[in-house]
């Protein structure tokens, strides 16, 4: 600063302090040092930084035994299954031919849990048989650069597989995945179909049995796996935001081993539902029974499905879900012109004492639109108004929809009956 300028200011300031210094000042200067960074990913997960034409990431790696037994199923234990139980997972009526090398199981973890174009993948975790192995890989980026890497060589893995098994990856995983690689400006190259999403199938069999059909539930549950501090998965997005921020791996760590678990039961989940989907059996639990069956109707595997049905009937002697069994199998008979099985399934249930009126309608409309006999289907609609009347009762109501629904059916059924005896008479 030149003298002249520093007397001009003097002048104006007067006899205010000022200090002037041609050195300069620091700037943000830190109050406190930065934390000490802890150790890294590759000290603590054993793996390798892999490189390509787009940078940097890490990639871990497992490798079991084909009898390796996790939640009591060993995971060798997919070779096994038939095609009709893949099929059903893949809720397809047939899927022939498919190589069990050849499928992918898919995980991922993310920093949010609603998806979106501002929530990334940071771990993707898939695991395959390989020459009587089960390999469980993991790709990690170590911050947000590494994501065009991470993907590249996810992608050079993938390309080899013709199927895909997730849990919800057909709603999360793979459309989340889809969009970062779109981002990335890459193309994914996992197979979009068959696409077996273990979800579907799971509620079907055990919604009714469990709070929750969440991947955790299922296995601690139904599979018997416990798992030892694991990092609850509305905790994972934070522990990366950490890592990210301060460098210390070892909760990440733990991330890995929450990844492996879920890629490792989503395997042992797979199996025990395509056994029991393929090859249902006497033995088999009534409820687990009643799941195959509703697959096989759904599917149109009508005939499967009736057999089926009948073995759920019998396991389920004296179980509270033998009579949803039954409802359940005599509509199906009613649309697949089994209408003798039908009417049986609809007797039993009308004199099972059951409050639901739908047996005796269904008996109604078959007495009067099958075989013309008005005298059964008013018979059997006077039963049905009893129960609604008793149930009424108990309730303290008033006159329910059912109740009117009833009544008109039951006039209409005096009119063709009265008109029915008038024809015979003249």
């Amino acid at each position: 600063m030149s003298v002249d300028i520093r007397e001009r200011l003097r002048r104006v300031l007067g006899p205010t302090r000022v200090v002037f210094t041609d050195r300069p000042l620091p700037i943000d200067a830190p109050e406190t040092e930065a934390p000490a960074r802890g150790p890294s990913v590759e000290y603590l997960v054993a793996g390798e930084v892999r490189s390509g034409p787009l940078g940097e990431c890490f990639v871990a790696e497992r490798r079991f035994s084909a009898d390796h037994v996790h939640g009591g199923e060993r995971l060798g234990g997919f070779a096994e299954l038939d095609e009709r139980g893949l099929a059903c997972l893949a809720r397809q009526a047939s899927l022939d031919g498919l190589d069990r090398e050849a499928v992918v199981f898919l995980d991922t973890e993310t920093t949010g849990l609603s998806g979106g174009t501002g929530t990334y993948v940071f771990m993707v975790g898939i695991g395959f048989f390989d020459s009587g192995h089960f390999v469980v890989r993991q790709f990690f980026m170590r911050h947000h650069a590494e994501e065009p890497a991470m993907l590249a060589a996810l992608n050079a893995d993938l390309g080899r597989f013709e199927a895909v098994v997730t849990f919800n990856g057909k709603a999360f995983d793979v459309p989340l995945l889809r969009t970062r690689f779109i981002q990335s400006r890459q193309r994914l190259a996992l197979a979009a179909e068959p696409h077996l999403d273990v979800l579907h199938a799971a509620r079907r069999f055990w919604r009714d049995r469990l709070e929750s059909c969440s991947l955790g539930t299922i296995e601690a549950e139904m599979l018997g796996h416990r798992r030892t501090r694991d990092v609850p998965s509305w905790m994972i997005p934070e522990l990366y935001f950490r890592y990210v921020r301060g460098g210390d791996a070892r909760p990440m760590a733990r991330v890995f081993a929450h990844n492996l678990d879920d890629i490792l039961s989503l395997t042992a989940v797979t199996c025990r539902l395509g056994r029991a989907l393929g090859r249902p059996t006497p033995d088999d639990d009534a409820h687990d029974l009643f799941a195959v069956a509703r697959t096989y109707e759904d599917l149109g595997l009508w005939d499967d499905a009736c057999a089926c049905y009948e073995l759920a009937l019998e396991a389920g002697r004296g179980l509270p879900v033998r009579p949803a069994i039954a409802a359940r199998y005599a509509g199906l008979c009613k649309r697949s012109g089994r209408s003798e099985r039908a009417v049986q399934l609809w007797r039993r249930l009308a004199l099972s004492g059951m409050q639901a009126c739908e047996p005796y309608v269904e008996l109604a409309k078959h007495y009067e639109h099958r075989e013309r006999d008005y005298a059964a289907a008013q018979s059997v609609v006077e039963q049905a108004l009893v129960v609604v009347q008793l149930r009424e009762a108990r309730r303290a109501g008033g006159a329910s929809a059912e109740r009117t629904d009833l009544e008109q059916r039951l006039a209409r059924l005096l009119v063709k009956r009265h008109r029915a005896e008038r024809r015979t008479s003249a």
